[in-house]
């Protein structure tokens, strides 16, 4: 009451989004076998994008686990509601610095400073574009390069919007209840289904298709809550935060998915080789606790036998995921030989190799096809040209990265670098042996800690926590 009547605008604005909450109502329970309602919401929500684009960020946010897959035509899908959200957000954002650029009224951005990620960005999804006239398929690949940049503008879109330490707690809210949510969900299909886990079967009624998927995305939170519980000696409910490491480590244990397992050994050893030289007590407790964990989780009955013929199908050449691995890696490089410059178009792998029956047999993929490799799949896709774009972005991110680090002290952004740092290098390791970045589950935090990262070291310069030099500013040229 204080506020409206200090702020009579306020009143106004109550009674009108009132008013349209009734229009729009009865739109929805008059025409509910037309059109009308699907296209109703696409205004409300371009509306609502317009005019309040960080809040819509934010619950894109908290819908990335709970999205599925919806089929407009034979040949189209969107995954819902994430991309179309995204896709505003991304017309918006562009529509907003060209504005800008036009009335040369940028002074805001050019205070705060651009995006220092932006050029081996901008590059790489230039490059997605490039090889489009030399696809197979070209309304395929547009259509998968579009889709491709949209989630790529995931790193602006975190810079643009997210601009305070305030933002930064908005953050959690968004992404962490949703995606503890989600594990704990799929942790508890997996242990009653936990006869089924080698199958794709064993992810029937969870918020995700397979075990790579959920793994790599389990992975990012637990790394992101381990860095803070190591790092960060500052004031906080460290048994909260203890609650949500068990329980995305629990979600991790039960994925069995080697790839996940793998990229978590390398995270963490990498987050533990930052732990300064009057501190390893910590790696010792850590490595200590890990040892008891595992020796309990294995002495359970079942569980070691299903533990050791997961580890040990990753020498066996006989395992049939492996030898469908090694023969779309050998593909993926013929395809790289055939057009090495530009590569066949983005998505070309998918489509050359469901046209080959010899390689394709019997079986068809539900979804697109991949190469089980990021890197061998952006060499063939996307050719030289789009390799050296992606291990620009690569570069520049960990070299701005390692010198955010030796500038700053505060346990709580060191704690948040080092744990993105982490993140991003899970999944790059296991982009090795799988190719993830088509589903938003793993994309939107990919490219979502891409951005963050200048984000975090932006906010640590204006509390005063870092000094910023030019050197980092230009760490990603």
């Amino acid at each position: 009451m204080n506020l409206i009547r200090t702020n009579p605008k306020y009143l106004w604005s109550v009674i009108l989004v009132g008013l349209f909450c009734v229009v729009f109502g009865t739109i929805l329970a008059t025409h509910a076998e037309t059109p009308i309602p699907i296209l109703s919401t696409l205004v409300v929500t371009s509306v609502l994008v317009l005019l309040a684009p960080d809040f819509v960020f934010y619950v894109t946010l908290i819908c990335v686990p709970f999205s599925f897959r919806y089929i407009i035509s034979a040949q189209v899908e969107i995954q819902t509601p994430t991309e179309p959200l995204l896709g505003m957000l991304t017309a918006v954002f562009c529509l907003k610095k060209i504005v800008n650029r036009v009335i040369n009224q940028d002074a805001k951005q050019q205070e705060e400073g651009r995006f220092p990620l932006a050029l081996p960005l901008i590059a790489y999804i230039a490059a997605t574009f490039l090889p489009t006239f030399n696809s197979p398929d070209m309304f395929a690949t547009l259509k998968g390069a579009f889709r491709a940049s949209v989630y790529m503008m995931s790193g602006f879109l975190a810079y643009e919007l997210i601009r305070n330490h305030q933002g930064l707690k908005t953050l959690f809210i968004s992404t962490f209840p949703s995606a503890s949510v989600a594990v704990i969900w799929t942790s508890c299909v997996l242990v009653y289904q936990i006869d089924q886990w080698q199958w794709r079967s064993a992810y029937d009624g969870t918020l995700f298709t397979n075990h790579a998927i959920y793994g790599a995305f389990a992975v990012v939170f637990f790394l992101i809550v381990l860095s803070r519980l190591i790092f960060d000696r500052s004031n906080y409910d460290r048994v909260f935060w203890t609650i949500l490491l068990f329980v995305f480590g629990f979600g991790l244990l039960v994925c069995f998915s080697r790839g996940a397992w793998l990229s978590l050994i390398v995270a963490v050893g990498f987050l533990l080789m930052q732990i300064k030289t009057g501190e390893q007590h910590k790696k010792v407790l850590f490595v200590g606790a890990a040892t008891v964990l595992l020796l309990l989780i294995v002495s359970f009955p079942g569980a070691s036998h299903i533990a050791q013929e997961r580890i040990s199908s990753v020498f066996n050449f006989q395992f049939a995921s492996n030898q469908v691995r090694l023969l779309r890696w050998g593909q993926a490089l013929l395809m790289f030989l055939e057009s090495p410059i530009i590569g066949k178009g983005y998505g070309a792998f998918a489509i050359l190799y469901e046209a080959d029956a010899s390689l394709l047999g019997e079986y068809t993929s539900q979804f697109q096809l991949g190469a089980h490799c990021e890197y061998l799949q952006v060499l063939a896709e996307l050719g030289i040209v789009g390799f050296a774009a992606w291990m620009w972005l690569i570069i520049a991110f960990f070299r701005y990265g390692f010198r955010a680090l030796k500038s700053i002290e505060d346990g709580f952004y060191r704690s948040l670098i080092i744990g993105l740092l982490s993140a991003e290098l899970s999944l790059l390791v296991h982009f090795v042996v799988n190719n993830l970045l088509n589903g938003d589950a793993v994309a939107v935090p990919f490219w979502l800690i891409y951005g963050l990262l200048p984000t975090v070291v932006n906010i640590a310069k204006r509390e005063g926590k870092i000094k910023l030099s030019t050197s980092l500013n230009e760490a990603a040229t």
